[in-house]
């Protein structure tokens, strides 16, 4: 070495794995992934006791970005009434295991086992709990089923009714459905409770589930946080016994319940827009027998903004509206509840005037009826019933609490801010499709204009619009 040229500096190495496995996984994974995921800031990565083991790869200045800081610091899966995250990083399928576990638990406290003998057959069980037998079964809650149309789904299903059955709870399997379909095959079977695997109001790479109570209601965040608790701590097994696993594809008794609400329609043409393939197949054999005419719009699967004018899916079925002179179109979210309605003129419908197209419909029945209505609606809605017969309750802003005031008060239906109704009939139904054949009604009863009778009843009543 000669004298001008620099001394090369030793570099230090140290053996480098050939495999590594993330915390809460069950099969390892490559170097090379290990490397990229730590790259990525992958939220798994802060527990793990190999994440300072990047080998020869420099560490990221600056750090994470902080979106990705605030995913990974997120303590708690819970909406006011879901649970959501993002799919592998928040929600696998041994996680989605450990929750079906905990929602089994929960319902097991409530049903606890009669006796500790095995039960002859899982199909009688199942068949039993339409009869209303399933309470004094010694093999468990009955619980339905289902998920949406998201890739990550079909993954996520099979450990939650893997763990559902592991603590005895016989699964009636819907597939791939609709929250509502769920909510009518609960009330229609009447099994203990019902789950559906869905990402519904959230991005792609979402998932998670929604809960649904005996009756179809909804579970409370009180309850949601407990089967949190015990996802983190751990349940124990209430019988050695397995659930049975029944699929069952019926869709026809649904779509039945819905063919009577569409009657004495004019012709009338609608275009909705839906991010589901089952939603257009369900509406295009109940509008078969119908003088109406449906256009299907198909959206992406996203988080959308249904009562924001500038939603881009909004936009979209308004201009298919008015370009192909229509007399209303409609957006219903992937959960098959949600759903948003705009006129023939294009122009959005705000839920407080959704509320009272369907009070006046559900008046020409009951004069004296009963509403629940979210607190944020309350005050256009009161001031537009006076002078009338009928009764607006204030249920407040949580589902739990406006489903359970509506069963409580015996009201006709129950109206959320976010685009929802829950509608009291032989049971308790919260469905796009049955506030759709209201609308229907509503504009079958005079030759008006969506526009005009939108008009008629807006905020221009009150001074609000």
């Amino acid at each position: 070495m000669s004298d001008t040229e620099e001394p090369r500096q030793q570099i230090a190495t140290t053996p480098v794995r050939t495999s590594y496995t993330c915390p809460g996984e069950l099969y390892s994974i490559p170097h090379s992934i290990h490397v990229a995921r730590m790259a990525a800031f992958y939220s798994k990565c802060r527990d793990c006791e190999h994440r300072f083991e990047a080998g020869h790869v420099p560490p990221r200045a600056g750090g994470p970005p902080p979106e990705i800081v605030q995913r990974a610091t997120r303590t708690s899966l819970l909406t006011d009434e879901a649970v959501r995250g993002v799919y592998l990083n928040e929600l696998d399928r041994n996680r989605a295991l450990l929750w079906g576990e905990a929602f089994a638990a929960s319902l097991w406290e409530r049903q606890p086992m009669v006796a500790r003998h095995v039960a002859t057959d899982d199909a009688q069980i199942v068949a039993e709990s339409a009869s209303g037998h399933e309470r004094n079964s010694p093999s468990g809650p009955v619980v339905v089923v289902g998920f949406d149309e998201r890739p990550s789904s079909p993954d996520i299903v099979t450990g939650v009714v893997l763990g559902l059955r592991r603590m005895g709870c016989p699964v009636v399997d819907l597939g791939q459905t609709s929250l509502s379909v769920i909510g009518f095959h609960l009330q229609s079977r009447d099994a203990s409770a019902g789950l559906y695997v869905t990402g519904a109001g959230c991005n792609p790479s979402w998932t998670g589930f929604d809960f649904l109570d005996r009756g179809a209601t909804p579970f409370s965040f009180a309850a949601l946080s407990k089967m949190e608790r015990d996802v983190q701590t751990g349940v124990g097994r209430q019988t050695r016994k397995i659930g049975g696993h029944h699929p069952v594809q019926e869709l026809a008794s649904y779509e039945a319940s819905l063919a009577v609400h569409f009657h004495a329609l004019r012709p009338l043409r609608v275009v909705c827009g839906s991010s589901t393939r089952l939603l257009p197949r369900i509406l295009d054999r109940l509008f078969a027998r119908l003088p109406c005419e449906l256009t299907h719009v198909a959206l992406p699967t996203r988080k959308r903004n249904l009562f924001d004018p500038r939603d881009v899916d909004l936009q979209r079925v308004a201009r298919s509206v008015v370009d192909g002179r229509h007399h209303l179109g409609l957006v219903i979210d992937e959960d098959g509840q949600h759903v948003a309605f705009v006129t023939d003129a294009g122009r959005l419908v705000s839920t407080r005037e959704v509320a009272r197209l369907l009070i006046e419909i559900a008046q020409r029945e009951n004069h004296q009826a009963r509403f629940v209505v979210a607190s944020s609606l309350m005050g256009g809605v009161t001031q537009w019933l006076s002078g009338r017969d009928a009764t607006a309750i204030d249920g407040g802003e949580t589902t739990a609490s406006l489903v359970r005031l509506l069963v409580e008060s015996d009201a006709v239906l129950a109206v959320t801010s976010d685009g929802r109704v829950w509608f009291r009939d032989d049971g308790i139904a919260c469905d796009a499709i049955l506030v759709l054949a209201n609308i229907l009604q509503a504009l079958s009863l005079s030759d008006a204009s969506f526009a005009e009778v939108v008009a008629r009843i807006s905020d221009d009543v009150d001074k609000e619009r």
